[in-house]
């Protein structure tokens, strides 16, 4: 095997790589052209597709406000937005749930996801989840998250969902601390946004999930000190340790461009993930994956834990994505587009790819790096051809040790996207020269 792994090979110090990787689910995806999509997703909804788990994804694109970190902004949040879109939504269910491709396997998580799903009124969401329950094949401990924030999330709304069949509650705190949240333009303070978390843990009907993130601008290790042991002292079931992804359209990296902002380098992200995965678990709780924790067993995390197994994916909604035996596709961002490709009785998808040739040692990777251990002999035949790579990989300091079963330190789970897409590029040359031989 005579691949040069150099290119691979970590830097000494703190700082092992030039810049942290991002997950990039499209790279290397030529889409079909718009006049093929329709065939394309007609032939797929007649089809039972192979074996494999399940998931549903709806997408909600409105906001109240715009948060200043956020890429997903698509639509402000106006009076009847969601009721107009909540009859659109429903269309599309009853237009497709009857189909081969939707009654032929369970599913096992459904995901609310956007935008906020929780600026929905409370008899809208509920009747979504309804329709979904009484359409689609749902498994009998099938996770159903509503991901949300405080604003706006009263009792009615809480109660609702719970009583249509929520049983998973994923909460974007992000930070607790005022100053940094009102810099961010998050309109609930500390205070009520603790209290909020309380009221909705006091149900004890759903798993309560609470994200937090790191990179903030003006955030500090005592004010991250300061979030983590908030998080403690909540009757929580799950918590997230998200670093800051910014995206450049975004009005943050905008205000960073400008120098108005000065956010934490990569060193200092790197610290906060470190001491916050040594606070979770001299606390007790458990790593489900990179960025995932739970601390009862009530918290599965089995929607983006299937996600990265590469389950098939449903999705509803203007703006969702989703991914079916290997083909990717999104749905329309336009909620205008989205809306009248719907009163045409079409399927409002705006890109869709191909079926992907590789492998599924792709997925086997990336559900590995997930959740810090990768069998590398699974997915190539010359695992030991990697023997220098991963050496010096446990040099330095992002692995367990130099085994061909691949184990991430907390260091490694930080640079997990970078070892990704180092095998990513690494294993199709040796089972390529495999091929050749």
């Amino acid at each position: 095997m005579n691949i040069d792994l150099t290119p691979y090979y970590a830097q000494p110090g703190e700082q092992p790589f030039g810049a942290r990787r991002m997950a990039m689910p499209w790279r290397n995806h030529v889409p079909l052209s718009p006049e093929q999509i329709p065939a394309g997703w007609q032939a797929l909804t007649q089809q039972t597709l192979p074996a494999r788990k399940r998931l549903l994804y709806l997408h909600i694109p409105f906001c109240a406000t715009h948060c200043t970190f956020c890429g997903f902004y698509q639509n402000k949040l106006r009076d009847d937005s969601t009721a107009i879109y909540t009859r659109y939504l429903l269309q599309e269910l009853a237009m497709e749930a009857a189909s081969p491709l939707h009654q032929s396997a369970p599913i096992h998580a459904v995901y609310f996801g956007g935008g906020t799903p929780t600026a929905m009124a409370a008899k809208e969401l509920a009747l979504i989840i309804r329709t979904i329950r009484d359409s689609l094949p749902l498994a009998p401990d099938c996770e159903i998250t509503v991901e949300g924030r405080a604003l706006d999330f009263d009792d009615e709304r809480i109660d609702a969902w719970l009583d249509a069949g929520a049983n998973r509650f994923s909460i974007g705190i992000q930070t607790f601390d005022s100053r940094i949240r009102q810099r961010m333009a998050r309109t609930s303070d500390k205070q009520q946004s603790i209290r909020f978390l309380e009221r909705l843990c006091q149900r004890d009907r759903a798993a309560v999930v609470c994200d937090l993130m790191f990179g903030l601008p003006g955030q500090t290790p005592e004010t991250w000190r300061e979030d983590l042991n908030i998080v403690s002292n909540l009757p929580l079931d799950g918590v997230d340790l998200y670093a800051l992804n910014l995206l450049p359209t975004t009005p943050l990296a905008k205000a960073a461009e400008n120098q108005r902002v000065v956010l934490p380098d990569v060193t200092a992200r790197r610290d906060f993930y470190l001491s916050g995965a040594s606070f979770l678990a001299d606390a007790g709780w458990h790593q489900l994956s990179n960025s995932h924790w739970a601390r009862t067993t009530r918290e599965r995390n089995l929607y983006n834990l299937l996600i990265k197994q590469g389950a098939d994916c449903l999705a509803m909604g203007s703006g969702a994505g989703g991914n079916l035996n290997g083909q990717a596709y999104m749905m329309e961002r336009s909620l205008e587009r989205y809306y009248q490709m719907l009163d045409q009785g079409q399927k409002p998808i705006m890109m869709m790819t191909p079926a992907s040739p590789t492998g599924s040692w792709q997925h086997q990777l990336q559900a590995g790096i997930e959740v810090g251990r990768v069998k590398l002999p699974q997915l190539t035949r010359h695992a030991d051809a990697l023997q220098p790579l991963l050496s010096q990989w446990h040099q330095a300091g992002l692995t367990c040790d130099d085994s061909t079963c691949l184990r991430l330190t907390n260091d490694g789970r930080f640079w997990a996207n970078n070892l990704m897409q180092a095998l990513q590029q690494i294993i199709p040359q040796l089972n390529a020269e495999e091929h050749a031989h």
